[in-house]
């Protein structure tokens, strides 16, 4: 694995591969430390001082017993492999803390699906109506985080593709076995 970036202590931060992906299908194993925070974050642009979680789009990693984000939010759409504050992951399958996760996450053409253990969980499309009014409805908005707005409704940019990476919370998390395929 090629990348860049380093976890950045306990203000987070982000580990990112050293290049683009438009259309792909990627498969890891997880697993988050007790009260753990984590993401897999995707499409992500390089925006100068900017963290990538601004651009990207994010698979939650979550410790869902005992970490209280599990409770924010609307619909528990920031637990496990939800789509962060969007989408929440349903069924939500995740096992405990300490014990390791498999997820997928496919995007072909603007079509997105996470899986979570052998699941299908989330199913969305980018750059449609319905895109826009997510994030409308989200912390997103432009009311609430107008950057982030802007770049997410372009999500992946003029080429539609971005770097893919992982969050840094400063809480422990272990990947594992990721596995990258194009698709073309």
């Amino acid at each position: 694995m090629v990348y860049y970036g380093s976890g950045q202590g306990s203000e987070g931060g982000e580990l990112i591969f050293s290049h683009t992906f438009k259309n792909f299908e990627l498969e890891l194993e997880w697993k988050i430390s007790k009260g753990g925070n984590s993401g897999i974050l995707y499409l992500i642009q390089e925006i100068p001082n900017q963290y990538a979680v601004a651009s990207a789009r994010e698979a939650q990693v979550l410790d869902n017993e005992n970490h209280p984000d599990a409770k924010l939010g609307t619909d528990g759409n920031r637990k496990s492999m939800s789509l962060y504050d969007l989408i929440p992951a349903k069924p939500q399958n995740a096992k405990p803390y300490g014990k390791w996760n498999r997820a997928k996450i496919r995007v072909e053409n603007g079509k997105v699906t996470h899986y979570q253990n052998g699941k299908k969980v989330v199913e969305y499309t980018l750059w449609t109506p319905e895109w826009i009014k997510m994030l409308d409805n989200s912390k997103f908005s432009v009311k609430e985080w107008a950057d982030a707005y802007y770049l997410m409704s372009n999500c992946g940019g003029v080429k539609r593709e971005g770097y893919i990476g992982f969050q840094d919370h400063g809480n422990d998390v272990w990947f594992r076995n990721i596995k990258i395929k194009i698709l073309e």
